[in-house]
């Protein structure tokens, strides 16, 4: 009987090829082992987002689960030393959205994937919040911290846009409840002209903080803004009051204010035409009033065309007092001789009233200023030419005129009655004759 070769031994063989097998792989293996390779903080992509975004909604990745803090790479050490961070893939699609709002990771290479065995992430999800989108609209504020140079001050901001329009989840959107944008003059030192400047605008809640997020937008998010510097001047204020005090009471014509000169600013050309603030009678009536009367008055009301209030002046308003007192009377007698008449004719001689006549004025006013007059405080000057141009007289001849005499008498204090006087009017040559006479 003839034996078969091939199946002479074949439990030898066998073994052989098995051993061969295990030879290979071993040998194979020591050249190109399997191994593992990490790589950090990886970024995963968000697929299908629009899933999301086309029902209104808007998500937002919750602890910065979009990150995966470390992948592990596993296979033949041959292809892992030619990957590198780039060429790993983490994918999260929207479509997978879990009950809980996760969403599982996928991982990928780009190259030789087929030959990974496996890739492990540190997390394995990404964690979502969903809520309604929300957009709302801000008239923009400005913020302006500093000063400027001395002797010129912030005349105020504008800027090239004045809206915002906010948009995000609903409940971070509820939290926005000022758009800001803040410019430091400070940081512009000695800048005397207008500045312009981008800022970008933040958003605050109502207790000042600022509300901010990923998926927190704002439109536009810089503005333009032009900061006006202005020069200053510091100009008096000029006041008059109006009405009639209690009967038996007067204004002194002392008015009083605090503060009594304000720093306004405005265009260099505008400010050389002011040289004070007048404050009109209407704002300071005194009518009934039988004492000081003391009240505010906002400045900001009364200031020149072109002008706003600088820096001395706490929101404008400053206090302002009219002085009033009782009245009183007195009577004083000035000697006829005392009063000069003046600007008379060259030819003749004018005097008032005969030599040692006397007059008695009554007076009456404030206290204040009645107690201090004298006759010699009071006592004024005739003028002859100005009372024979109210006369329509051209020329004056000799004789005794009646005359309404004047006298030098202060704010709120009045003369109770008329003072007549004779105007004695004679020739040179007459006096030299009663001389000779005599």
């Amino acid at each position: 009987m003839k034996t078969n070769r091939v199946t002479q031994n074949l439990g030898l063989k066998i073994i052989s090829l098995i051993f061969a097998i295990a030879v290979w792989l071993v040998v194979v293996n020591i050249n190109d082992p399997n191994t593992s390779t990490s790589f950090y903080n990886v970024q995963v992509n968000i697929e299908n987002a629009d899933v999301i975004t086309s029902q209104g909604k808007i998500y937002e990745i919750l602890d910065d689960t979009d990150v995966v803090p470390k992948v592990t790479v596993y296979g033949p050490r041959s292809v892992l030393e030619g990957l590198d961070k780039t060429d790993i893939i983490a994918n999260a699609d929207m479509n997978n959205l879990s009950s809980v709002n996760t969403i599982a990771i996928e991982f990928t290479t780009t190259s030789n994937n087929s030959q990974i065995s496996e890739i492990r992430g540190s997390i394995e999800s990404v964690k979502v919040t969903i809520e309604n989108r929300k957009t709302m609209q801000l008239v923009l504020e400005t913020e302006i911290t500093g000063a400027a140079p001395d002797g010129y001050v912030i005349g105020g901001v504008t800027t090239d846009q004045n809206l915002v329009r906010v948009t995000g989840p609903e409940s971070v959107v509820d939290l926005v409840d000022s758009a800001v944008i803040s410019v430091d003059v400070d940081a512009l030192s000695g800048v005397t002209s207008d500045i312009t400047t981008s800022a970008t605008i933040h958003l605050y809640d109502a207790e000042g903080n600022e509300v901010s997020g990923s998926t927190l937008t704002r439109n536009p998010e810089s503005v333009i803004a032009t900061i006006k510097i202005l020069p200053t001047k510091e100009v008096p204020l000029v006041f008059t009051a109006s009405g009639t005090p209690a009967d038996g009471y007067a204004m002194t014509g002392e008015i009083d204010a605090e503060p009594a000169t304000v720093t306004i600013a405005g265009s260099n050309s505008t400010l050389s035409q002011i040289t004070e603030i007048a404050i009109p009678e209407d704002a300071l009536n005194v009518t009934g009033q039988s004492s000081d009367m003391t009240t505010e008055i906002d400045i900001a009301d009364y200031l020149p065309s072109g002008t706003s209030l600088a820096t001395n002046v706490s929101d404008g308003i400053i206090t302002v007092t009219v002085h009033i007192e009782r009245e009183v009377t007195k009577e004083i007698t000035i000697n006829s001789d005392s009063i000069k008449a003046i600007n008379g004719p060259e030819n003749l001689t004018c005097e008032i009233g005969s030599l040692g006549e006397s007059f008695t004025i009554s007076i009456t006013g404030v206290q204040s200023a009645v107690s201090t007059l004298t006759a010699a405080s009071v006592v004024e000057d005739f003028d002859v030419a100005v009372w024979m141009s109210e006369q329509g007289i051209t020329e004056l001849s000799e004789g005794n005129y009646g005359v309404e005499l004047e006298f030098n008498l202060p704010e709120g204090v009045r003369l109770n009655e008329t003072i007549e006087a004779g105007l004695i009017v004679s020739s040179e040559s007459s006096e030299e004759e009663n001389t000779t006479t005599e």
